[in-house]
């Protein structure tokens, strides 16, 4: 409290001067008292000075947020002390600066080789940030459905593509707001892999029932027709028994064929040569009011495919895509082949979302007579070869389109 001091002798010799110049004391004690307030006034404006020069330089450190500076004590204790209060404060406020940074970027290291994609909003919702994974992932559906959901909420989606994804809306602390941020999980070769393994266990366990019963079934029917075979009608119905048990075994034995998918063994293929070599399979199964057309931007030539399971997928397609077309009686199917890319379209009636979503699940099917297998089979294929593909309808042109990119 040095300025104090130095006031109160400020105070003091102001008064004496006063004194001393109305009773007219001897010129030289006006002098000395004169003097004495000048040393006062001067010492006093240094110990106020340096203390508010030293607040003024602490201001400004804040200021440019410098925080690895510090301020020098003055010789005063209690500036000093105000002085060492403010280091500390510094000290502090660098270290929590440097833990702030250290866990950012610990973050920031975590979000960048998540395998979950991982996208952060502004407070309005909009995307500002996101991780690798999340832009490998992104698509006009994914981004569609991941606005539908509610902050907090967490779904499970399949789209067009047949990918699955687990989808979640949550939120962090920022600022005293809550701050949405989005989740990506892909789950699509864990869920395909469940699929398959049920599927595998269903097959087994009808192929096991129902060979087991058709043959003993095959076995009396045989027997009764080496007995009964002079009689045609019960001959003919007994005929007609057999060839239903020999249809039964044909009809889940197909489901076996698409469990035991064989391996692909791809090979160099040019991929417009060899739809040009099915397509008289491909116009054997529609009507004469089907139209099926190729066209060809960039044939290709450097694809590595098993033409073999490649014949079998692009078959099955275009029979989804002759089926639909059937509803009307009339249609056009287009093969195109634009690079990597093979797209086949038709102007059937299309598909909704919600079917689009489903399409590739066992025994999911829009047609009653179909047993849900042949899209199924298209995308083991397609996956074997590390395609991407959808099948969705176009809203405005309403034309349905299967596409796949090879890699």
């Amino acid at each position: 409290m040095t300025y104090r001091f130095y006031a109160a002798g400020i105070f003091a010799f102001t008064a004496a001067l006063v004194t001393l110049s109305v009773v007219g004391a001897p010129l030289i004690y006006v002098v000395v008292t004169g003097v004495l307030l000048i040393i006062s006034v001067a010492l006093c404006y240094r110990a106020v000075a340096k203390p508010m020069k030293a607040v003024a330089n602490g201001i400004n450190l804040l200021r440019s947020q410098d925080f690895g500076s510090r301020l020098r004590k003055i010789g005063q204790a209690d500036a000093d002390e105000v002085i060492c209060l403010f280091n500390r404060m510094m000290d502090s406020l660098k270290a929590e600066r440097l833990k702030g940074m250290e866990q950012e970027l610990f973050l920031a290291r975590l979000i960048e080789v998540s395998p979950a994609g991982i996208a952060v909003c502004d407070f309005d919702g909009n995307i500002v940030r996101t991780n690798p994974e999340y832009e490998r992932m992104r698509s006009p559906q994914l981004d569609s459905a991941m606005r539908s959901l509610a902050l907090g909420q967490t779904r499970t989606l399949r789209l067009s593509t047949s990918d699955v994804f687990r989808c979640s809306r949550l939120w962090f602390m920022d600022s005293g707001f809550r701050r949405p941020f989005l989740m990506v999980q892909k789950l699509t070769e864990d869920v395909a892999h469940a699929e398959r393994e049920v599927f595998k266990k269903i097959v087994r366990t009808i192929g096991h029932e129902v060979n087991n019963t058709l043959g003993s079934v095959t076995s009396l029917l045989d027997t009764l027709a080496d007995m009964l075979g002079d009689d045609g009608m019960v001959s003919d119905a007994i005929a007609g028994s057999v060839d239903s048990c020999h249809n039964l075994v044909r009809f889940v034995r197909g489901y076996a064929e698409v469990v035991k998918l064989p391996p692909p063994a791809p090979a160099p293929a040019d991929l417009g040569r060899e739809i040009d070599r099915l397509l008289p399979v491909l116009r054997s199964m529609a009507s004469e009011n089907i139209n099926i057309d190729t066209v060809y931007v960039n044939r290709a030539i450097d694809l590595s495919l098993d033409m073999m399971l490649m014949d079998r997928a692009i078959i099955n397609i275009v029979k989804n895509s002759i089926e639909s077309i059937s509803v009307r009686g009339h249609g056009n199917v287009t093969l195109r082949v634009e690079g990597h890319r093979l797209l086949i379209t038709d102007d059937g009636p299309g598909i909704t979302d919600e079917v689009a979503s489903r399409l590739f699940t066992p025994f999911f099917s829009t047609k009653r007579a179909d047993r849900g297998l042949g899209l199924m089979l298209v995308a083991d294929i397609l996956r074997a070869h590390n395609a991407e593909f959808s099948l969705c309808t176009d809203p405005d042109t309403g034309l349905t389109t299967f596409a796949i990119t090879f890699p």
